[in-house]
């Protein structure tokens, strides 16, 4: 299976006074290959001048791989493009991309001078002073990338985003709160659900594989706090997440509990499957009712009975009873939605 997951490799962004601490820490502990002509001021400026490659090593090296490893966004797939976009303000990225290739630049050009200018040095002291005036100014440039290296790092964030396999079909399980639906995802799951997040929630998110003989029939991904409220009561952050969402190539398993021990009554479980049959209009949906062990006779009978003519399902999260039929039936509906 292949996986993407196209910000796993960002690295920690530092901050200014740390990415300068590091470098003239570095630089103090560098070594220098001494001439065999011992002159006193020859071994100054040969120090002085390592010191200040040392220094524009780090910060130029740092630099350069916090922008190498940020991903191209615009040919990132469309369901991680829009979560970039959701999170991260892109004029300001793209500002702070450009503001580090140019220090980087800049910090090159300043050595070359300065090691230019400590060679020329007339005592041990001149070639001192001129590495001072290079750390002084290297510092100002990199204090200046302050905002640009904050927006970097924010795209950390985004390494808790779920891994999926674009090519093989996806099943996001929605309902109201504590119906069942992360239980639903380790029952249908052959191996253990991978547990991730999204970047503005505080809920997990658990993503399952359902393996047959020639491999990964499916994932499946629940995911708590975006698809369980009805639309009027959802904020900006949770519209647009959902309109990522609607990126991932699949269908939905929708549960409802009847038993109403979720906490949340069945009238606002049928308002929440009205909003996600809204928003996911496109997408084939299949209705199950979970917690049939503990619901009673009337509580199902009047779940059907406000879901008169859909094809509603009955299962257990608990003990894992009819949920592969409902994934199956799932896969089926799938399959005919992509014929046509």
């Amino acid at each position: 299976m292949v996986s993407e997951q196209p910000f796993r490799n960002v690295p920690e962004v530092p901050s200014p006074d740390d990415l300068i601490d590091v470098a003239f820490r570095r630089a103090s502990r560098a070594s220098v290959k001494l001439p065999t002509k011992r002159d006193r001021t020859l071994v100054a400026k040969l120090k002085e001048i390592t010191r200040v490659r040392t220094v524009t090593s780090v910060v130029v090296g740092r630099l350069r791989e916090i922008k190498r490893s940020m991903p191209m966004v615009d040919s990132l797939n469309p369901f991680y493009r829009d979560m970039f976009y959701l999170m991260i303000d892109s004029d300001k990225f793209k500002i702070a991309m450009a503001r580090l290739s140019k220090a980087s630049q800049i910090v090159e050009r300043l050595a070359k001078e300065y090691v230019n200018k400590i060679r020329s040095s007339s005592d041990a002291r001149e070639a001192s002073r001129s590495r001072r005036e290079f750390y002084g100014r290297v510092a100002s440039i990199i204090k200046e990338l302050k905002e640009d290296l904050q927006v970097l790092s924010e795209v950390k964030k985004l390494k808790r985003l779920p891994s999926f396999d674009f090519d093989v079909p996806i099943i996001i399980v929605s309902g109201a709160p504590n119906v069942g639906k992360s239980s639903f995802v380790k029952c249908v799951s052959t191996a253990e659900p991978e547990i991730a997040e999204y970047p503005f929630t505080t809920k997990s998110v658990s993503v399952g594989h359902i393996i047959g003989p020639r491999g990964v029939v499916a994932q499946v991904v629940d995911t708590p706090g975006l698809l369980d409220r009805p639309l009027e009561e959802r904020n900006k952050i949770e519209l647009q997440a959902i309109i990522a969402l609607k990126n991932l190539e699949g269908g939905i398993v929708f549960l409802i509990d009847p038993s109403e021990t979720c906490g949340y009554d069945l009238d606002y479980q049928l308002n929440v499957l009205r909003s996600v049959r809204e928003m996911f209009k496109d997408k084939p949906m299949v209705i199950a009712l979970t917690k049939i062990d503990i619901a009673s006779e009337e509580q199902i009978r009047r779940a059907l009975d406000k879901l008169r003519g859909e094809r509603v399902f009955r299962c257990n999260t608990l003990q894992c009873v009819g949920v592969s039929e409902v994934v199956d039936e799932l896969l089926k509906v799938m399959r005919g939605h992509d014929r046509n």
